[in-house]
């Protein structure tokens, strides 16, 4: 088998580059794929860095910015996304200072009021339902979702979601939360993490386990008052 040059792999790497904006582990996957050796490959994503050809956290900035104007997705379905795009959980962290709470309520809001106008003629069960399925698939959390179909349509109208099935739902979530966050604290605590140290890794782990973001620091949070 041919060896592929460093020379080589800087031109697969920049043509795989001319389609759109890739992240350092798209690109590594993608030189692996090539049979690219494992120091060619350091060397060639070094060499893009230095270029600012791949850059994770300007790759995130501009998928935020992009999701303003184009595919509204909420804080859920941008979590995943980003994580099989391979950006780290370190730099995922940052995702709640670039799209804020409130500034995902204001989205969130907008995708429903845009999808309520196409409902017109349909019984407010119908209306609720189509409404929470959509967001709840664009990635926006429970509560909010809930919160803002209670705003767009009256309260005068009798509920139709079952919303004790949805709070049942969550407070077993919350249950296996705790019991991870005790888990993770031990975890992490025997190999002598303290502090903000300790409460990084925490959260750094239960991300891995694909809980909420939210309900996360809500958890953190309340550990933190105590």
């Amino acid at each position: 088998m041919t060896t592929i040059t460093k020379e080589k792999a800087m031109d697969l790497a920049v043509k795989y580059l001319s389609f759109k904006s890739r992240t350092t582990s798209e690109m590594v996957k993608y030189l692996k794929k090539k049979d690219v050796e494992a120091e060619i490959i350091n060397q060639v994503i070094a060499k893009l860095g230095d270029y600012r050809y791949i850059d994770d956290v300007v790759y995130l900035k501009n998928y935020v910015e992009n999701n303003r104007h184009l595919n509204y997705y909420g804080s859920r379905r941008m979590l995943q996304d980003l994580k099989k795009r391979g950006i780290s959980d370190e730099l995922l962290l940052t995702l709640e200072d670039l799209f804020p709470k409130e500034e995902e309520y204001q989205s969130c809001e907008a995708v429903a009021k845009k999808n309520l106008r196409t409902l017109n003629g349909q019984t407010t069960a119908q209306k609720r339902k189509k409404l929470y399925d959509k967001l709840g698939r664009m990635g926006y959390p429970n509560e909010m979702i809930l919160d803002i179909i209670r705003t767009l349509i009256s309260e005068e109208e009798p509920l139709e979601l079952n919303e004790e099935e949805i709070v049942v739902a969550e407070n077993k979530l919350r249950e296996k939360l705790n019991r991870d966050y005790e888990k993770y604290a031990r975890t992490h605590g025997n190999k002598g993490a303290q502090g903000k140290d300790l409460m990084f890794r925490i959260k750094k782990s239960l991300m891995g386990r694909g809980y909420p973001y939210e309900m996360i620091n809500e958890k953190l949070d309340q550990m933190n008052e105590d």
